[in-house]
């Protein structure tokens, strides 16, 4: 399973809400905010955020609007809180909530065992509307290495009557900023070494939930110099964030002289450098473990990799650093590489900011370069899998952070499906059937990670629905794997019989063209889909209505596909072939698959002699 690096929830919570700014006046209004927003950064690199935020619920939809959610770590305390639940008709004063009266826990996410993370929330419970909240909040930061975005509006269905946010800083550290579909009014005023910058907006109308996160008004800052446990750099650019980074992994890759030795001894067999990349990477995943690791500068720093050796586990840093330095150890030379991980990642080259959170691993034999993923339990060596495909990427090195980009793995091979079917009609409609299901690339990704330490039983009940919908039976069932370089396979072999398959009347036999409903996933770039079915029939049925065979070619898909007829049986091929699928929305990827189902259904009418 793969895992992220630590980052602040408070700053996910608080300041990147789900949605936004937009003026579509037809939407349904939740809610009305007020809020004031100041950042204010000092000389020592810490910050302090006050917030001052007044927000009006008219619906029970909007109840979340006025709930808070904030963390506590080692860098962060909560200096201030003061909320008042508010009856504005009357203009009494429902309750009053201070810091010590917020709910508290501590935050342990799955496979967490260093932490120190404590969410802080207050929720808002109403039966009457409306219903004011007012709230005023003070944190201080201990180190600005990170600065929250801001958006005027915090949620869908929320009409904003004023936001408004403040930053204050010394000019001998600097700030940067970057507006995205603002379009309020903006001040920068200087007085001595202090430098001032306000924006603030009026009467934004509520958005529905569709607007996309490019229409939505948003200020990313970012700092020039910054400073956190005592580690200060630059991030004016990416070559110096990346020496940031570079210098905190410095002195944590040494290994003991014994497991060096150990290290030769895997691979004294070899002078290839893939294979000694493929015998290193199968003795991670087999030997440690990942774990998360949230303590303080451990979200940003590897564990020393005698640490995980001896512990036997590490977060994605530890386990990439630890990688690194056993690749080094013999000879093969590698990179650490920070990445914006899971769907949807978007990277802003432009803009030199904390962006990401995970990490994996940029190894260099010869002219080539090739990727690990070193959280992963199943994939193979040389292979990212879905989860970092096909983005910008900063490595660290020496010379400081360079930018790059990971394979789209744009070739049909790492996306493909092969169905073979053979089907024996039974007089009552029904129909055996023994098949096997061939996935390439990411579809077997999925079929691993879904299969993973589960029971025979367990993986039968998996794929029963899955591979022919709600008329298979599956009775037998068995999966094979094919892990190797750059290579992830697997064939299921099932058999079982198919209910109410066809339908039969005094004269007539009726045979789908598809025995089942067929949805790929069309987030990567390319993909293939090969089927063919093969039918006995018996030779009483004469051919009576066939559709025609198929050649398709729209813009992101080609079908071709052909039936033929004997006395004994009836073959179906079909293949389609996707392309660039990865730029359509989901709505549009939707609709394609629906309307390409719609072709490649249909029945085939026989008489009866």
């Amino acid at each position: 399973m793969y895992r992220y690096l630590s980052i602040s929830i408070f700053y996910i919570f608080l300041f990147t809400p789900l949605v936004l700014n937009g003026t579509n006046f037809s939407t349904p209004n939740y809610s009305s905010i007020k809020k004031d927003y100041k950042i204010t950064l000092s000389e020592d690199y810490s910050y302090e955020i006050e917030i001052n935020q007044v927000t009006t619920i008219y619906d029970k939809k909007g109840l979340s609007h006025a709930s808070y959610h904030f963390i506590i770590d080692q860098f962060t305390s909560l200096d201030n809180f003061d909320l008042k639940v508010i009856d504005p008709i009357k203009e009494k004063t429902i309750k009053k909530i201070k810091a010590k009266d917020l709910q508290e826990r501590d935050l342990i996410t799955s496979g967490s065992i260093y932490q120190d993370l404590t969410l802080k929330q207050f929720n808002l419970q109403s039966s009457s509307f409306p219903v004011r909240v007012e709230m005023k909040l003070k944190l201080r930061k201990s180190g600005n290495f990170y600065f929250p975005s801001w958006r005027p509006q915090n949620y869908y269905h929320q009409k904003v009557e004023q936001a408004r946010l403040e930053v204050n800083y010394p000019k001998s550290l600097g700030i940067r900023y970057k507006t995205q579909q603002f379009e309020g009014v903006f001040d920068d005023n200087s007085l001595g070494d202090k430098q001032t910058l306000v924006w603030t907006i009026n009467d934004l109308a509520p958005v529905p939930e569709d607007t996309e996160e490019t229409d939505l008004a948003k200020i990313s800052l970012a700092p020039e110099k910054f400073g956190m446990d005592g580690f200060e750099a630059r991030m004016d650019t990416w070559k110096n964030f990346g020496l940031w980074f570079y210098q905190l992994n410095q002195g944590r890759t040494k290994l003991p002289e014994g497991f060096k030795q150990e290290l030769q001894e895997m691979v004294k067999d070899t002078d290839s450098s893939i294979e000694k990349i493929q015998i290193l990477y199968a003795y991670l995943q087999k030997n440690y473990r990942y774990v998360s690791i949230q303590l303080g500068l451990g979200g940003w720093r590897p564990m020393e990799s005698e640490e995980v050796l001896f512990k036997k586990y590490g977060d994605c840093k530890g386990l990439t650093l630890f990688m690194q330095s056993m690749l080094s150890e013999v000879g093969i030379s590698s990179d650490y590489t920070l990445v914006k991980a899971g769907e949807n990642a978007t990277f802003d080259e432009d803009f030199p900011s904390n962006q990401f959170n995970h990490a994996i691993l940029r190894v260099r034999a010869g002219d080539k370069k090739y990727w690990l993923e070193c959280t992963s339990s199943h994939l193979p060596a040389g292979f990212l899998g879905s989860f970092t495909r096909n983005r910008k990427v900063l490595v660290i090195t020496p010379e400081g952070g360079e930018v790059d980009q990971t394979p789209t793995y744009s070739d049909p091979d790492f996306n493909t499906t092969v169905v073979n079917s053979s089907i024996l009609l039974q007089q009552n409609g029904n129909a055996e059937i023994k098949g096997t299901l061939l996935q390439k690339g990411f579809p077997a990704e999925t079929t691993v990670m879904k299969t993973y330490d589960k029971k025979e039983d367990e993986i039968t009940n998996l794929f029963n629905g899955q591979i022919g919908g709600n008329g298979l039976i599956i009775n037998a069932l068995s999966l094979d794997k094919k892990i190797e370089w750059q290579d992830i396979q697997t064939q299921i072999n099932f058999s079982g019989m198919i209910q109410r398959y066809y339908k039969s009347t005094g004269k007539r036999v009726f045979i789908p063209i598809s025995w089942h409903t067929w949805e790929p996933n069309l987030e990567n770039t390319t993909g293939l889909y090969i089927e063919e079915v093969n039918i006995k029939k018996h030779r009483s049925l004469n051919a009576e209505s066939i559709p025609p065979s198929l050649s398709i070619t729209e813009d992101n898909y080609e079908l071709k596909m052909e039936i033929k007829i004997d006395d004994e049986n009836i073959l179906i091929k079909k293949h389609i072939q996707f392309t660039d699928t990865d730029r359509l929305s989901k709505e549009e990827q939707g609709d394609l698959l629906i309307a390409l189902n719609k072709k490649i259904q249909g029945e085939l009418v026989f008489t009866k002699q």
